[in-house]
């Protein structure tokens, strides 16, 4: 799937193999032999993601830039896996992003690099290419041969175990354990006599809402999204963003999600029961336990695992594996994150105004 953003399309040179269930949108160039396979998305939108020759991008990852800023630029013959996230950085030649790894804003990952497995590469670090990198944040393990780095991507691309490309801890990533078995097309889908409920908000093409779940006005859940209540009730606030192929996931035993006004969740995220306050921010690639409350304003650091029943509180930045206090949100962090409220609110309002 194609889709325009504003004036801008896709320009991708044949031949490309794209899923049907994956999109790529706006101002995203690719050379050719570019593969995604289901519901990666390559977002283009407010600035330029360019891509060189033969790219791979694995089951639910996402490419994504900072709006006005900062564009994604990937060399050629990298390979991205399954449910990682490449977000507003640079990646050299051959480099390899295993599964659930995270690249983020402002940083370059040099030549026949290897992110590992579940990695957070922070913003601005420039990582020396032939290397293997692990950890949040990621550190060099050791040097990779050029045929050890080949094997993993060759791994990667073809579904197959590798030790240093693949993650057996991700969630489903087709929508087969999440929509009840009549589902029928578009993103909204009932589920035990309950429907989705949307107030001039945004339900991204290939996302999925399921059951309860209510949009308050200029809310958003972008592209690849699941937002599956399952017999419980997940709201979501005014103004509040859902970024693309964030999970979040609960049921009648586990409880409630309430998602208050004013909310960003980061790309790649995984929830399910609990309450975030408005004004709050769950940053990308987080993994967040059952019973999470993040207090108004509060602060969970991309790439962070929440214990469940962690009260998160407020004005604070909680980051780690597991996630701990760290420190005070500043002043010009606050302001930050506003900004982010604006922009997603303008995505949300130009996605639903789209053809």
């Amino acid at each position: 799937m194609q889709l325009p953003y504003r004036d801008f399309r896709p320009a991708l040179t044949p031949p490309f193999a794209i899923a049907s269930n994956a999109v790529v949108i706006g101002r995203t160039v690719a050379g050719a032999g570019l593969t995604l396979r289901g519901y990666a998305t390559l977002r283009g939108d407010g600035e330029w993601i360019r891509i060189g020759a033969n790219a791979f991008f694995g089951e639910r990852a996402t490419v994504h830039i900072a709006d006005g800023f900062i564009p994604t630029v990937v060399g050629d013959d990298v390979t991205v896996g399954r449910y990682a996230l490449v977000h507003a950085c640079t990646l050299g030649d051959g480099v390899v992003v295993a599964d659930a790894a995270t690249v983020m804003d402002g940083a370059t990952v040099g030549a026949r690099a290897l992110i590992a497995p579940g990695a957070l590469v922070p913003p601005r670090k420039q990582l020396p290419g032939g290397f293997v990198y692990a950890g949040n944040p990621a550190q060099p393990l050791r040097a990779i041969a050029p045929d050890e780095l080949a094997a993993a991507a060759a791994a990667i691309r073809r579904g197959a175990p590798d030790a240093l490309g693949r993650d057996d801890d991700l969630p489903p990533l087709d929508l087969a354990r999440y929509l009840p078995a009549d589902a029928g097309p578009g993103p909204l889908h009932p589920f035990a006599g309950r429907a989705p409920q949307l107030d001039r908000a945004l339900a991204a093409t290939t996302s999925a809402l399921v059951g309860d779940v209510r949009l308050a006005a200029d809310a958003g859940v972008f592209f690849g999204c699941v937002v599956a209540a399952g017999g419980a009730r997940i709201e979501i606030g005014a103004r509040s963003n859902i970024q693309d192929n964030s999970i979040l996931v609960t049921d009648a035993t586990r409880g409630n999600l309430a998602v208050g006004e004013r909310v960003t969740f980061g790309h790649n995220v995984r929830m399910g029961s609990g309450t975030v306050e408005d004004d709050a921010l769950v940053g990308m690639s987080a993994k967040v336990g059952d019973g999470v409350v993040v207090e108004r304003g509060g602060v969970i650091a991309a790439g962070a695992w929440v214990e469940p029943g962690t009260v998160v509180r407020a004005g604070w930045i909680w980051a780690g594996r597991p996630a701990r206090e760290f420190r005070p949100l500043r002043p010009a962090e606050r302001e930050g994150f506003d900004g982010i409220i604006a922009v997603y609110t303008g995505y949300a309002s130009d996605y639903r105004g789209a053809p």
